[in-house]
């Protein structure tokens, strides 16, 4: 496999992935990697074959343009498609010409030609093969170019990116017994040594397939990763929270001062607030004694009514919750003409909330024992909504970018992203945990795109998503 969106993917697995992605860069440059039971093997584009050990490539002797790793041992492939596998520490020529070669499974290895035709070879054989006689290679009915296995069975891409699951494989009778498609589009599929799946399409975008289980292990959808994970910025600065919409960014530091982002400048704005919120309803705050303000030309001017957190994302009505936990809302008619000058028709709502959010497709909320609340039919003219549906998981904070997307923070900082959000389903389906970030993460917040994220000592980055 070559270009740098396959190679991305497969350094995934040097770097290491679990449920979120944390990955250094690699010194080197390889076409190709393979990785499994804690080791590293990969070749560049003159065919020179290297393993990993530390952050240091040691090359091997031969040449190869393929390389595989697992419980099989190690194998490989020449330009002429002929087959070695390492033997007391030597390459050793083994029957066959395979252009694609992998030794995932439990000691039984897997292939294909260069005419797309697949082979198997069970474990016996491939345990003792040592180039002193002929394999047994099994034809498997069918075409693929790229077959891999692992401890919860084997999988292809076909020539036309089709994507395919073998059944009935044992390491015995390795060519199983039918194949089921599985929809998607891949180039190139992968499976780890835990049976993880991951693959690339044509376009370098990276996917991980969820729901494997033992008792499905072709699992359910797939779920494509943030390519763009190395892309961390750091941004100058200290906030202890932040929030960005509508392509604004304000935050406040632990001093109270008051910040906006352009470029990568922050400028001061004058005034003290604890909480600062921007999006259509335009941009609020709170300060330490629980006072809101809006800016109203260029100046802080105080409205009615006490919050410690408030949120201008929802569509021109802005929410909050006060130092109690008790929830509040005020309609989009009052919101739009508040300027300090009349008292303001805050309307309560029942429940108890320590954080309160809004976008486009409805509000989100956490309580003082991190239990996530989605508030239904609320509208900007009836802010209140009509009742909550406790959505599984547990977030210690949560936010809803412009978009409509949902992020949230739980207690020990990692960061989860809502899957599955529609107009006919906006409460979504599952919380997936995405990037770790620098440090750990106390507040997040979303806006076309960029996630901005500040850690518990106050750092900030922007992530590209």
């Amino acid at each position: 496999m070559r270009g740098p969106s396959a190679c991305l993917f497969l350094l995934l697995f040097v770097c290491g992935i679990t449920s979120a992605l944390k990955c250094t860069v690699v010194p080197g440059v390889l076409t190709q990697i393979d990785a499994s039971n804690g080791q590293v093997f990969g070749v560049n584009s003159a065919g020179n074959i290297y393993t990993l050990h530390g952050s240091t490539w040691t090359q091997l002797p031969g040449g190869l343009i393929h390389v595989t790793t697992g419980p099989s041992g190690v194998w490989g492939v020449n330009s002429n498609h002929n087959i070695y596998r390492l033997v007391g520490g030597n390459w050793e020529l083994v029957t066959g010409l395979l252009k694609q070669m992998d030794v995932g499974g439990s000691q039984f290895v897997v292939g294909v030609n260069r005419n797309d035709d697949i082979y198997c070879l069970p474990k016996s054989p491939a345990i003792s093969a040592d180039g002193s006689s002929a394999l047994p290679w099994i034809h498997i009915e069918g075409k693929l170019k790229y077959y891999v296995c692992g401890p919860r069975g084997c999988w292809g891409v076909n020539s036309a990116d089709a994507i395919y699951y073998r059944h009935g494989v044992t390491p015995d009778s390795c060519a199983g017994s039918s194949w089921e498609n599985v929809p998607g589009a891949l180039s190139m599929i992968e499976v780890s040594t835990e049976g993880d799946v991951y693959g690339v399409n044509s376009a370098g975008n990276i996917y991980r397939r969820i729901g494997i289980t033992a008792a499905n292990p072709i699992g359910t959808t797939w779920e494509q990763l943030n390519s763009d994970f190395g892309q961390a910025k750091h941004v100058p600065g200290a906030l202890k929270q932040i929030e960005a919409s509508n392509g604004q960014v304000f935050g406040v530091n632990s001093a109270g001062n008051i910040y906006t982002l352009y470029g990568s400048t922050w400028s001061q704005l004058p005034g003290a607030l604890t909480h600062v919120t921007t999006g259509p309803s335009g941009v609020w705050g709170v300060n330490s004694n629980h006072n809101i303000y809006r800016l109203v030309g260029g100046n802080w001017v105080l409205v009615t009514g006490l919050l410690k957190q408030i949120d201008a994302g929802g569509s021109q009505f802005v929410v909050g919750v006060n130092m109690n936990d008790d929830i509040y809302c005020l309609p989009k008619s009052s919101t739009i003409t508040a300027d300090g000058s009349s008292a303001l028709p805050w309307i309560h709502i029942e429940g108890k909330l320590k954080y309160y959010v809004c976008g486009p497709r409805g509000c989100w909320g956490v309580n003082s024992a991190d239990a996530i609340y989605y508030r239904h039919d609320v509208t900007p003219d009836s802010c209140a909504g009509s009742r909550w549906q406790n959505v599984p998981g547990a977030l210690s904070m949560i936010e809803v970018g412009t978009e409509g997307n949902v992020y949230g923070v739980n207690s020990a900082g990692n960061i989860y992203r809502r899957d599955g959000i529609t107009k006919e389903n906006p409460i979504g389906t599952t919380w997936t945990q995405i990037v770790k970030k620098p440090g750990t993460a106390k507040h997040i917040s979303f806006d076309l795109g960029q996630l901005f994220v500040i850690t518990t000592k106050d750092s900030i980055f922007r992530y590209k998503v």
